[in-house]
């Protein structure tokens, strides 16, 4: 080998070394980049739960007390006066409308702040969050296989939000009368599925259903390391399935087994 081949050999192998040496910094950037926003993420889904629970007490201790303190006012006011049948049955109306503002306070507050989680535990709180949402035309069916009962917060709440917000959209935009909710695990991780048996829609127009919802999903589903996958198809409905793996996590089924545990 001639000292030209040598030269060029050590400059290719030079060139080699800092190609390889610009990958590995580029994807150690790209790597803690990508830690740091899902960190930010992270940090911002827990202020605005933290502001969300702060503003469902001041709903519940403040304007829905006051509600109830003015429908037992007008309810007194009713059966002591002496007035026409026709005043009083003003009076009870207007008693039945402030009750009535109260109850769908409340649903209000508890879609702030899911204070039901701690317990009901997601499953049933997704339950009862169904049967609200439930109305002569729409049923909604939820289901579970093996889901663990014990999971730590982040978790459940996460996959909480991650149902409220595709149940919303299914029974907003889906114009299904059926959609079903069901939870399920394995040895590699929790599954969640909201399906539809609606109008379904186009991958180019997935920003209109939900749009900001799915990016929320989205991230919420990356603070805790899982994935969320929608298909869709016109005419044939939508299935959103948030999946979570198991990373060192210890779940346990109600039998007390345990779900997995990540070496």
């Amino acid at each position: 080998m001639t000292l030209f081949q040598i030269a060029l050999t050590l400059i290719v192998a030079a060139a080699l070394l800092l190609a390889l040496w610009s990958a590995v910094r580029t994807l150690r950037a790209k790597s803690n980049a990508e830690a740091e926003l899902a960190y930010l993420g992270g940090r911002l889904l827990e202020v605005q739960e933290s502001e969300r629970a702060r503003i469902a007490r001041e709903l519940h201790d403040g304007i829905s007390q006051q509600l109830a303190v003015v429908a037992l006012k007008l309810e007194t006011l009713e059966h002591r006066l002496t007035g026409s049948a026709g005043q009083r049955a003003d009076i009870g109306l207007l008693s039945q409308r402030v009750r009535s503002i109260a109850t769908e306070l409340q649903q209000v507050t508890h879609g702030l702040h899911p204070a039901r989680l701690q317990h009901l535990g997601l499953v049933s709180s997704v339950r009862a969050l169904a049967s609200e949402m439930e109305h002569n035309e729409v049923h909604i069916e939820v289901s579970e296989t093996g889901w663990p009962v014990i999971l730590p917060n982040d978790v459940t709440l996460s996959l909480y939000r991650v149902a409220q917000e595709a149940l919303h959209n299914a029974t907003k935009h889906s114009c299904s009368k059926a959609i079903s909710v069901s939870f399920s695990s394995d040895h590699d991780g929790l599954s969640l599925v909201v399906a539809d048996r609606g109008i379904g829609f186009t991958p180019q127009s997935s920003g209109d259903f939900g749009g900001l919802g799915i990016v929320s999903m989205r991230q919420r589903l990356r603070t805790i390391g899982g994935s969320l996958t929608i298909t869709a198809l016109p005419g044939l409905g939508t299935k959103v399935h948030a999946s979570v793996p198991i990373r060192g996590q210890v779940w346990r089924r109600s039998s007390g087994s345990v779900l997995g545990e990540a070496s």
